[in-house]
């Protein structure tokens, strides 16, 4: 974590797993919430003020569900941690099953009830892969209303999103988006496309979790995506994920400086009056 602070970053994200682990083999304390309370510790001495815990995918299911149930146990760590964290949003998503929109926002709404007595905001994460939310009006339509949740925008999965374009994310209001990543890739052609998501290739989830570069080192509009958000009135947070499998064997000292720097050079340029689009 002091790595963090000292490469510039001022905030961390957490999904369960490495919460429930650092719970479980590294944190000091004689139960749950004094491990929480010394965690909580070590980010306010390293200067990290915003905290981030993910990432919750059947919370759209009935109660009885056993997928649901299954989750539960990290739903309830997650809401345990917020407060005690001091933790701002929690990200959820759907990995493609689809719902009614009654369904829905009746979900949505109680999981925002819950993060908001535990003192957090909920983002929900448009994926391309998830049926209920093709385009951002889709999601509004049962995600928009609630003041204690909103969208959750990454480059990566607006920029594979056929159905959304940056003027439609310039169109939001700012009180609508919870927060926001950076990072970069390749956008496939045609042809690469269907390689890629055939049979044979390496689909959605291999992609997405392995094949992430640092902004700027692939072919995505970073500046388009900076500004179309910044039109929004929306100043923070701005978060990086840059999930890659080259990019995880490297050393955290050299690692996150390298995030920090090349994010900030995307954000100099989208921000700068005088970039001209090339």
């Amino acid at each position: 974590m002091a790595g963090l602070a000292r490469a510039g970053f001022a905030g961390l994200g957490l999904v369960q797993e490495d919460l429930a682990y650092i719970l479980s083999h590294e944190a000091h304390g004689a139960n749950r919430r004094a491990r929480l309370e010394w965690m909580r510790e070590i980010v306010d001495r390293e200067g990290i003020e915003i905290v981030e815990l993910e990432f919750l995918t059947n919370w759209m299911l009935p109660p009885d569900d056993a997928r649901r149930q299954m989750e539960q146990p990290m739903r309830d760590l997650l809401m345990e941690a917020a407060p005690i964290l001091g933790v701002s949003h929690i990200k959820i998503g759907n990995f493609g099953l689809p719902a009614s929109v009654q369904d829905l926002r009746s979900r949505f709404a109680e999981i925002c009830d819950e993060a908001a007595a535990a003192g957090a905001r909920i983002g929900m994460e448009i994926f391309p892969i998830d049926p209920n939310a093709q385009t951002l009006d889709q999601a509004l339509e049962w995600c928009g209303d609630n003041p204690n949740g909103g969208l959750f925008l990454d480059v990566w999965h607006v920029s594979h999103a056929p159905r959304i374009t940056f003027e439609d994310v310039a169109r939001l209001d700012k009180s609508l988006l919870v927060g926001v990543e950076l990072d970069d890739g390749w956008l496939p052609t045609p042809e690469e496309n269907a390689i890629l998501n055939g049979p044979d290739g390496l689909g959605f989830a291999e992609t997405t979790l392995n094949m992430r570069r640092l902004p700027g080192q692939g072919n995505f509009d970073i500046v388009g995506f900076v500004r179309a958000v910044v039109g929004t009135g929306f100043s923070g947070p701005w978060g990086n994920e840059i999930l890659s499998e080259e990019f995880r064997r490297l050393p955290m000292d050299v690692a996150y400086p390298r995030v920090v720097r090349a994010a900030n050079e995307q954000l100099d340029l989208a921000l700068s009056p005088a970039f001209q689009p090339s």
